[in-house]
């Protein structure tokens, strides 16, 4: 059975971000191999505590376990790996980092790489293969839909194996999603653009809007539309493995005709006169 973080710290799932650090900094001291703690159990708090510390870590975790099994385990991180050295140098001072009596057992490394992939690839997920001058097979990754650029993909095991007593590093897979011509993204919120004329922002109109999913959306605009009017059609944006869902941002652009007869010019003026 896997290890509960949240066991192994001795905290709940409500806990805030402090009170697990907290947590953390009295076992980490009390199991330290520098103060004669126990080894294992000092790894398996750094492991629980790298799993929840921040609110995404432990959104990721608990995303995490919707993948396990007996194929590749994965969670998605920003930023690097963690470095224990560093963070016990943080916490403690130079003196767990320059103290000699812990030393780290042989590791073989992880192998790091990007893949681009698009805006519908995060919208649905997809499975994508490509192969590494490091690994003898080509790779399978499943993207998960929802996923961000500047997330990443860890695959336990499938790393570097040089160090034969060791076990096997990890892939880690940095995604970059590719900025799309019609839709932008902020985070599972969707937003694009719609021109409509003059007329048909006076009177009002329908428009059809074509999603990052292929299907075709009707939206009202209603009579006196203003030039950077903006439409929200909700629950139509990203989702994710969390089965949260963001929403749809229609934002309205007027163009003005430039090919005005004088006939037309006179309509203008008249209309104009008339509501000024």
């Amino acid at each position: 059975m896997d290890m509960d973080p949240y066991l192994t710290l001795g905290v709940n799932q409500s806990a805030s971000d402090q009170e697990i650090k907290q947590a953390f900094r009295k076992l980490a001291v009390q199991y330290h191999p520098d103060r004669g703690g126990d080894e294992n159990k000092f790894k398996e708090i750094n492991e629980a505590y790298d799993k929840i510390k921040t609110a995404d870590k432990r959104q990721q975790f608990e995303a995490s376990k919707r993948f396990g099994g007996d194929g590749f385990n994965f969670n998605f991180s920003e930023g690097d790996p963690l470095d224990m050295q560093d963070m016990f140098a943080q916490f403690f001072g130079e003196g767990f980092r320059q103290n000699r009596r812990y030393q780290r057992r042989p590791q073989n490394k992880n192998i790091q790489v990007s893949l681009e992939i698009t805006l519908e690839d995060s919208f649905q997920g997809v499975k994508k293969w490509f192969t590494l001058d490091q690994l003898p097979k080509k790779v399978s990754v499943d993207i998960p839909k929802g996923i961000d650029s500047g997330q990443t993909i860890r695959y336990k095991g499938l790393g570097t194996n040089a160090i034969k007593e060791a076990p096997p590093g990890d892939l880690l897979i940095k995604i970059y999603v590719v900025p799309h011509k019609t839709f932008k993204r902020n985070k599972l919120d969707l937003h694009t653009e719609h021109t409509v004329n003059c007329y048909d922002a006076i009177l009002g109109t329908k428009i059809i809007v074509d999603h990052i999913d292929k299907s075709k959306i009707t939206v009202k605009v209603p009579a006196g539309t203003q030039p950077g009017t903006t439409m929200r059609i909700p629950e139509h944006g990203m989702s994710n493995v969390n089965n949260q869902v963001g929403h749809l941002y229609v934002h309205i652009n007027v163009s003005i005709p430039t090919n005005l007869t004088k006939e037309d010019k006179d309509d203008i003026d008249r209309i104009s006169k008339k509501y000024s």
